[in-house]
């Protein structure tokens, strides 16, 4: 069986080798459950080209509704303590102003990313202790502190989402696993790029621990409050014993 890597050790795995290759220069990362239109790569390159952007994101739709966007890309707030999609269910065929963008955007959305070889020169590659979950977020705001991070309106992406990790077989698309990671790296993250937030982001976790408890029982408690209390022990990587529960959640019949 093939080992789990991991959204950020998979990409390692490609680009480290890569790096030793010369006559590129540039990669484009996409989710295996995405569409891209026809023209999504060009788009992201002619924007990177224009823009001198090293790190380039897509607009990002969705199948039920691609009329609408369902994120031009990520942005942190330290006071609600959560990662925001940027733009989310703004008219898709409204085209935004770049510069203002640029100022709201922290990364682009993990489902596509376009990096050229002279920023992994500088900024390296993704942070493989996240696992799952904020490697996107963690990689952009490194670009962005470069002034290299940019958007591509007409690169378009269906994004299905869920599908890579089984969480759109539960209610609410939520799964063990998802919950566990979501919570322990969003720790993780402060921790390394807003230190003076930690307090409150642990804080925040509270509510939303009782949210999922709320939406999915014991089933989402306990791996919300194992997540908790891996990320203020500040654990990393990948999580084994989690990964081994997943697998048996996804044995188990579709909720």
């Amino acid at each position: 069986m093939a080992e789990n890597l991991g959204y950020a050790g998979a990409i390692n795995a490609m680009a480290q080798p890569l790096l030793k290759v010369a006559g590129w220069d540039a990669i484009w990362i996409v989710n295996p459950d995405t569409e891209p239109s026809p023209t999504a790569l060009a788009e992201l390159r002619d924007h990177s080209t224009r823009r001198a952007r090293g790190m380039v994101g897509s607009c990002i739709i969705s199948a039920e509704r691609p009329e609408v966007v369902r994120t031009r890309g990520l942005a942190w707030s330290n006071l609600s303590a959560r990662t925001l999609a940027v733009d989310f269910h703004t008219p898709r065929d409204v085209e935004p102003n770049e510069d203002d963008l640029e100022l709201r955007l922290g990364a682009p959305s993990g489902a596509s990313i376009y990096v050229t070889r002279s920023l992994l020169g500088q900024i390296g590659l993704p942070d493989e202790s996240y696992f799952l979950f904020f490697e996107d977020l963690d990689w952009g705001l490194r670009a962005k502190r470069l002034g290299a991070l940019g958007y591509a309106h007409r690169s378009v992406v269906l994004h299905r989402g869920g599908t890579t990790i089984g969480t759109n077989r539960y209610r609410g698309g939520l799964s063990p696993l998802a919950v566990y990671l979501e919570i322990r790296n969003r720790i993780l993250f402060v921790r390394a790029h807003h230190p003076r937030w930690l307090p409150w982001t642990i804080l925040m976790q509270f509510p939303h621990v009782a949210a999922y408890g709320t939406s999915g029982g014991l089933s989402l408690i306990k791996p919300a409050i194992q997540g908790l209390i891996a990320g203020v022990k500040g654990e990393s990587g990948r999580p084994d014993r989690m990964l081994q529960a997943h697998a048996a959640w996804l044995g188990s019949p579709p909720q």
